[in-house]
């Protein structure tokens, strides 16, 4: 088997380049490894893989985040805030504790799940579809 290494080490800058860029395609075994690992605890969670995903992600979901560093899941909290500061991505949570904390898109692998609240939409439309349901069956004299 031939040492990847070697090989780049003999490349131009050009080829490099070229490497560099396709690696970015190839699936990442890193995550892919660390989802298997931490399977049960990421279940109804969606993997962020983009900032562009992570930038537009819906306040008061859930995240939870790997640390690129010693890959240790943390539960993280309720999303409250997105902000961007020297062109990079940061995210305030809100445990249940009260405590924030600050995390970057950069520096963890993360992961979100959308909160399932009720709006104020969803509980008129529920409410809408009782009351129609009732007119129908005749418990409400319709003038």
């Amino acid at each position: 088997m031939i040492d990847k290494n070697i090989i780049k080490s003999t490349m131009s800058d050009r080829l490099k380049e070229i490497d560099e860029f396709v690696d970015t395609f190839i699936p990442n075994d890193t995550i892919n490894k660390l989802i298997k690992k931490y399977n049960e605890e990421l279940e109804d969670f969606k993997y962020i893989d983009m900032v562009g995903l992570f930038s537009v992600l819906k306040l008061k979901g859930q995240i939870r985040y790997i640390s690129r560093y010693d890959k240790q899941l943390r539960y993280g909290g309720l999303l409250i805030k997105i902000y961007q500061k020297n062109n990079d991505w940061y995210a305030i949570l809100k445990q249940s504790s009260g405590k924030k904390y600050h995390i970057s898109f950069n520096n963890n692998y993360i992961f979100y799940k959308e909160s399932k609240h009720k709006t104020k939409d969803d509980l008129i439309r529920e409410w809408s579809e009782c009351f129609i349901a009732d007119c129908k069956r005749g418990d409400y004299e319709i003038i």
